[in-house]
């Protein structure tokens, strides 16, 4: 199983206590998932049942096995300089700095397991939930950007979150089953000292033993950061350590993370794209694999593929829905707003097509086909979730209510508050202009957002680019440590080339800059509005339209090499006319931001105007385009206007 040891451990196909060993259900998984079928199908499990993305950023636990996998190169290091016999420093205490690291890792693990378990909580109303949840907060004003959906769930939860652990440890025994008592209402040492038992009934282990393990662990890290390891029987030497009191120690925290897993057991489940609704009904056998005759593979565990999708929809589908559904499949990789496809890994072909939705995206429809059935789903829950408009949702149920069985789907929808799925059948996608009826309708909700949008921009942590950007006519960001953003063709490249640069920092801080550093080179288009806060005229907000596109200047400094070209049309709007719901986007502490709510773009574009925000019902707003031509127009002539270019 090579380096995947510890996920097959997570999962229950395998035991750490007292050396690696396969479990009976480890062995059924080897019988059951041929020749290198069982990696794929353990990723897979590890992945769904250990809240880790694919090809995005790594779950809790993989970040653990990776943290102490730098602690045991520390303790082979030692090991080899002690055997060489090094005496220009004591080689001893790089088992000390193994067994500090562990601890650490132990320490990051919790919160950041804790952390994942409470978002899914909070995005599961309905789930149970421990008594301690509701000890966790979220400030007001998260709630408030929530509440507009100025901000997902998930992202502002897990902000508060990371703030609310940020200086709590959780070493110790006790403090960490009380930070566990916040997702789980297992009694957590009784029922690891179960689990770890049961690896190994032989040696059978009480909680209380755990618990006494786990003190001396933490006190001897502390002993160690704190004291430099001191004898407290002479203040002049250092504890003994050994080799093989490092090993164990990092073996003793990693079997015991191991149990903790399996004690808390599953977190609630992500969504799974691969499952059609269940009101799309029976779609009958699953096909198979269009290869698998041929490779020989007695049950294909797939993450399905373009090739043995439209395989599928060649050999079972009837001719007019099989065009229908690959009319509405090509029209997403044509379309500005598409972003990526997810073929699933059920047993039934499906994919799955993200777009930009405007603030975010979402998955918008799927297709899914079994060897009686094929539907495409729409899904208005995940759109819904990701901030679609209501109005946008209920335009797309109206135009799509032509075909059958969707003649009161609009009136359904509104009444569940859009929190549903549902999937045109086969009699709707035969219809000769289903294909039409469809992509039109798409077309509408994704294009209903092609009028300049409006995004906040900072002049740095201190407004430090702000006079040369305001002089120079210009939008400047960070990370100039990344190089080149126009080479990164898609976010997973960008991610790697940030982790790559700032190898402490942790997952979500790279999810963070990832999504505003792709923003500022891909998304940010020419014709957008711009408000940068000003730091340097205090109270005041600068106001322009952006005319170029992404340039980097490898030979300015470095706080000026990641360019946008901007008109400004303001520099001097007063902050304080801003009503409350924008201004709460205007504080916002990222960097680059969309002002995507209560008609933001149009309020920008009025200020630029005017200087004043008419708000989000203001009686004078107009258009946004024709806001921003008598805004340039103004400009025109005026140096204090047009920003000095």
């Amino acid at each position: 199983m090579s380096f995947r040891t510890g996920e097959a451990a997570s999962l229950g196909w395998m035991t750490k206590r007292n050396g690696w060993s396969i479990t009976s259900v480890g062995a059924e998984a080897l019988d059951y998932f041929p020749g290198v079928a069982i990696y794929r199908e353990l990723q897979r499990q590890y992945r769904d049942r250990r809240l880790f993305r694919a090809g995005d950023f790594p779950g809790a636990f993989e970040q653990y096995q990776r943290n102490l996998g730098y602690a045991r190169q520390l303790v082979h290091g030692g090991r080899n300089l002690e055997r060489l016999g090094v005496g220009a420093f004591d080689v001893t205490d790089l088992y000390r700095a193994a067994w500090t690291q562990a601890v650490a890792a132990l320490d990051h693990w919790v919160t950041q397991e804790i952390i994942d378990r409470a978002v899914a909580l909070a995005q599961r109303p309905g789930a149970p939930r421990p008594n301690n949840f509701s000890k966790l907060s979220m400030p007001v004003e998260l709630v408030e950007k929530v509440h507009r959906n100025a901000e997902p769930l998930e992202d502002a939860f897990r902000a508060a979150l990371e703030q609310f652990f940020e200086f709590k440890t959780f070493q110790h025994p006790d403090k960490i089953a009380e930070g566990f008592s916040h997702v789980s209402k297992v009694k957590l040492w009784k029922t690891v000292a179960s689990k770890l038992t049961d690896q190994d009934p032989s040696k059978p282990i009480e909680a209380d033993e755990i618990r006494r393990q786990l003190t001396e662990i933490a006190r001897r890290r502390n002993n160690i950061a704190h004291t430099a390891d001191h004898d407290p029987d002479s203040f002049r030497r250092k504890k003994r350590i050994t080799v093989r009191e490092a090993e164990q120690t990092i073996d003793v925290l990693e079997s015991v993370v191991i149990a903790i897993l399996q004690a808390l057991g599953d977190p609630p489940p992500a969504t799974n794209y691969s499952v059609p609704p269940a009101e799309a009904g029976s779609l009958g056998a699953a096909p198979a694999q269009a290869d698998a005759k041929r490779k020989g593979v007695i049950r294909a565990t797939p993450k399905w593929t373009e090739e043995s999708l439209l395989h599928a929809l060649d050999e079972y589908c009837p001719p007019d829905v099989a065009d229908t559904l690959l009319a509405v499949y090509r029209h997403a990789e044509s379309h500005p707003a598409f972003r990526s496809y997810y073929f699933g890994e059920g047993a039934h072909p499906s994919v799955t097509a993200w777009f930009s939705i405007g603030q975010d995206e979402a998955a918008v429809w799927s297709i899914y086909t079994g060897v009686s059935r094929s539907v495409l789903s729409i899904n208005f829950e995940w759109m819904r979730n990701r901030g679609a408009s209501v109005d946008a949702l209920e335009r797309l149920a109206r135009a799509v209510s032509v075909l059958a069985g969707w003649e009161n789907m609009p009136a359904q929808l509104s009444a569940d508050n859009y929190a549903r799925r549902p999937s045109l059948s086969p009699v709707a996608l035969a219809r000769p202009d289903a294909s039409a009826v469809i992509i039109g309708a798409l077309d509408d909700l994704l294009t209903a957002d092609s009028s300049p949008r409006a995004w906040m921009v900072r002049g740095g942590h201190e407004g430090e680019r702000e006079a040369r950007a305001l002089e120079e006519g210009m939008i400047v960001i960070g990370w100039h440590e990344v190089g080149n953003l126009a080479r990164y063709t898609s976010r997973n490249d960008l991610a790697q080339a940030l982790r790559d640069a700032f190898p402490t920092a942790g997952p979500h801080v790279i999810a963070n800059w990832m999504g505003q550093v792709w923003r500022f080179a891909n998304e940010i288009r020419s014709g957008d509005l711009v408000a940068m806060p000003l730091k340097s005229h205090s109270g005041h907000v600068a106001i322009g339209e952006v005319i170029g596109a992404y340039e980097h200047r490898p030979h300015e400094p470095v706080d000026f090499q990641q360019v946008r070209k901007v008109k400004w049309l303001r520099k001097d709007a007063p902050l304080g006319t801003v009503k409350d719901d924008l201004r709460a986007s205007l504080n916002s502490m990222l960097t680059i931001c969309r002002l995507a709510h209560d008609n933001a773009a149009v309020r920008i574009a009025r200020m630029a105007v005017t200087g004043t925000d008419p708000g989000a019902a203001g009686e004078d707003v107009v258009g946004a385009d024709k806001l921003t031509e008598e805004a340039a127009l103004e400009s025109e002539g005026d140096p204090q206007l047009s920003g000095g270019r």
